[in-house]
């Protein structure tokens, strides 16, 4: 046999060839041309081997089976010609392993996704460990990709149309029970079994036996085995995703890939699955989202933002918890299902009583959800500890503050935790605006004090601001940035200032919103328009699910940060008072009956027909009409001041905390972005009109005169005099692989 660099071959006495896949110099195995090669020289020899009964192919990295290929190798195709080649590449290589004469296993543990799943798909047998980590799944649409290595062919004919083109278009990750529930897979192994239960089920693949396959009703076998069927689940497909082909263009790419195989054939369905990545691989949304990607994984690295030379604390492995409500509640839960020691504190039984109910509803969701065990969740709540009393938790690692949203009960907290706490252990506030400096001045530790801003709900939301002070140590922000990937999260750090960056900048936006309320324009009609740009939720209905009452109270700490003194706050409190708090309480600027949106409200501060709006205006070949450009170009400035400021370094961090933190459209790759792709010359006029027709507020911010670049070298970096943290460069690459 041939020598190896990521492969090893084993035999054993029944015939069973073992090739385990362990790439070199990777935490992960991932198709680089390396590993191509040595595959397509591996087919070459098992071809002519006549002694294989059966192919088993399997990873010996526990992070996983498969992930894909580096987005870095994809950003860098600079042409249809070279892409094409590595498709051709990619498809041409699993056919071949299609076509080995002895049948073929994949054995999936941990992700299986993208390249990975399409590697596996040419395999005749696929198992899975059932395990939290194992997903498996095709996600190149949320990266603006369509599969490119046969996942669009090879997919449907496995599972049927109906399900894959669901699985395509959402890029589902299924677990192993999931996966088999579909067909996917063919057996589920268990995790403290898993070496027994996988050569048994080589024995029976040995024995030639057929899978066997979960039946449908005789709807599904009409939808996914007749070509009228076929048509009228990909006929209904395009129908789903109307709305959205123009900003996700890879999603109707996906429908034509899939629909040219089914109805003409495996050679003419790659040909298109090539043709339509080609189309896709090079539109600005693609661009976009990879960039996303990357700018996600550079995020996590701990030398984004400080240097290597700080000092490694020990981890972080017991955090306590202030406050038992709504956020306190999720972030207890999350740090427990991450491995923490975890006390959650409240001023009474009862209130702790209702946070550790929230904790056990939360890990039973996960449960139901495949996202944890059942032996993993129970883990998890013997791992925390209720209690009334700090002196409980005197020795933990770091305690998070997540009470009331007043200056005065936060520094009386941490008063007392200064007095209680180990010199080195940390304090952080889970605060969304006021300055952690301030609350931090009462104690003895300023350098260990941050801000650690969770987002609600917090099992969902990626983001985690770190908010450092000028006090803040870098050790600190060190600590808590390994805490934060640890816990599954995206951290940005970012400086002190009212509302930090996503307050502050969505404050803006959710300000402008108010104001167009109070000149008449309809609820519904600003929302609407704000959908249309591609927010995932309108301005006014947001205010209304996170509550008046909190937004008020947010509001009150930025009244003044603009030019323009803004209403909001008054007007929120005024709704407030008058028992309108929103979708909690049944009315804010909506009514509601048992949760579900009604009409919008009739609020007596709102005027008519008075709306100062703007012409319509063509920005990068779309129409923007004036209510838009009040609400998107509110927050554009708003985030290039948080650039220009230093409230973030450079301008990418302003995209990225936008997009996770308010689900700022994707595709448009974020505001900053937007300025480039728009043009800086262009905004500009645009914000100077806004600004002769609404106020000041619309100047344009200083970002723009410093003819700073959007992505280029940052004018400042923190300077907190104990150490800068780095600028993020290419010196530092992302190490995380992502489904090809």
């Amino acid at each position: 046999m041939s020598d190896y660099q990521h492969l090893r071959l084993d035999r054993d006495s029944r015939g069973v060839v073992t090739v385990t896949i362990d790439v070199a110099g990777s935490p992960v195995n991932v198709f680089n041309e390396a590993l191509l090669h040595e595959v397509s020289s591996l087919v070459d020899e098992l071809n002519g081997d006549t002694s294989a009964r059966l192919i088993v192919f399997r990873s010996n990295k526990p992070s996983g089976f498969l992930a894909g290929a580096d987005v870095h190798r994809i950003q860098q195709i600079a042409s249809v010609d070279e892409a094409e080649h590595v498709l051709k590449l990619g498809q041409t290589l699993f056919s071949r392993i299609e076509a080995l004469p002895a049948p073929t296993v994949a054995v999936i543990h941990g992700p299986c996704l993208g390249g990975g799943l399409e590697f596996a798909l040419a395999c005749r047998y696929r198992a899975a460990r059932d395990d939290a980590a194992t997903r498996i799944g095709l996600p190149e649409t949320q990266l603006g990709l369509v599969p490119g290595w046969g996942g669009t062919q090879r997919l449907p004919r496995v599972v049927g149309a109906t399900a894959a083109v669901q699985m395509i278009l959402e890029g589902s990750r299924l677990t192993a029970p999931e996966a088999h529930e579909k067909g996917l897979v063919d057996a589920v192994l268990s995790p403290e079994r898993f070496e027994e239960d996988l050569s048994a089920f080589l024995d029976h693949c040995l024995k030639g036996d057929s899978a066997e396959r979960p039946h449908h009703g005789w709807l599904a076998r009409l939808q996914d085995d007749t070509s009228l069927g076929q048509k009228v689940v990909l006929w209904q497909a395009d129908r789903h995703i109307a709305s959205k082909s123009r900003q996700y263009p890879a999603l109707p790419a996906a429908i034509r890939a899939i629909e040219a195989g089914l109805q003409h054939g495996m050679e003419k369905g790659l040909e298109t699955e090539r043709t339509e990545f080609c189309r896709v691989l090079f539109d600005p949304s693609c661009r976009n989202l990879l960039e996303i990607f990357m700018r996600r994984e550079r995020a996590r690295k701990r030398s984004t933002w400080v240097s290597e030379e700080v000092a490694r604390r020990p981890p972080i492995k017991s955090v306590a918890v202030l406050g038992a409500g709504t956020m306190g509640s999720g972030i207890a839960q999350l740090a427990a299902t991450q491995g923490c020691s975890v006390w959650l504190m409240d001023l009474n039984d009862d209130l702790v009583a209702a946070g550790m109910k929230k904790i056990e509803a939360l890990t039973e969701q996960a449960v139901r959800k495949n996202v944890l065990t059942a032996a993993d969740a129970e883990k998890a709540l013997k791992s925390i500890t209720p209690t009334t009393e700090m002196e409980s938790f005197a020795h933990a690692d770091l305690v998070i503050e997540a009470v009331l949203e007043k200056m005065e009960i936060k520094q009386q907290a941490f008063r007392k935790l200064d007095t209680l706490l180990p010199p080195e252990s940390l304090i952080a506030s889970n605060t969304s605006a006021l300055s952690i400096g301030e609350i931090g001045s009462v104690t003895g530790r300023t350098d260990r004090i941050a801000g650690l801003h969770f987002f609600n709900p917090v099992h969902k939301m990626p983001l985690v601001e770190i908010v450092r002070s000028p006090q803040t140590s870098d050790a600190t922000v060190a600590a808590l940035v390994d805490l934060t990937r640890q816990l599954g999260k995206t951290p940005i750090v970012v400086a002190e200032g009212p509302g930090f960056l996503v307050s502050r900048v969505l404050f803006q936006y959710l300000d402008e919103a108010v104001r167009l309320v109070g000149e008449g324009v309809a609820a519904d009609q600003i929302d609407r328009e704000a959908k249309q740009f591609g927010l995932p939720m309108g301005p006014l209905e947001l205010l209304d699910l996170v509550g008046l009452d909190v937004s008020a109270e947010i509001a009150g700490t930025m009244r003044s940060l603009g030019l323009e003194e803004s209403p909001t706050p008054d007007r929120l409190a005024e709704m407030v008072a008058a028992g309108s708090k929103g979708q909690k309480s049944g009315a804010g600027f909506y009514h509601y009956t048992k949760g579900q949106r009604g009409a919008p409200a009739v609020l007596p501060w709102a005027a008519e027909d008075s709306a100062r709006l703007p012409a319509e205006v063509e920005l990068g070949g779309e129409e923007l009409t004036g209510l838009q450009q009040r609400l998107v170009f509110s927050l554009i400035n708003s985030a290039a001041d948080c650039v220009q400021e230093g409230i973030v370094a450079e301008p990418w961090m302003a995209d990225l905390g936008m997009i996770l933190g308010t689900g700022f459209p994707p595709f448009r790759g974020g505001p900053m972005t937007l300025i480039d792709h728009w043009g800086r010359d262009r905004v500009v006029e645009v914000l100077q009109t806004l600004c002769e027709v609404c106020g000041p507020r619309f100047r344009p911010s200083e970002f723009f005169s410093s003819r700073r670049p959007v992505n280029g070298t940052p004018a400042r970096r923190f300077d907190h005099g104990n150490g800068s943290p780095p600028s993020p460069t290419a010196e530092h690459p992302s190490e995380q692989e992502i489904p090809r």
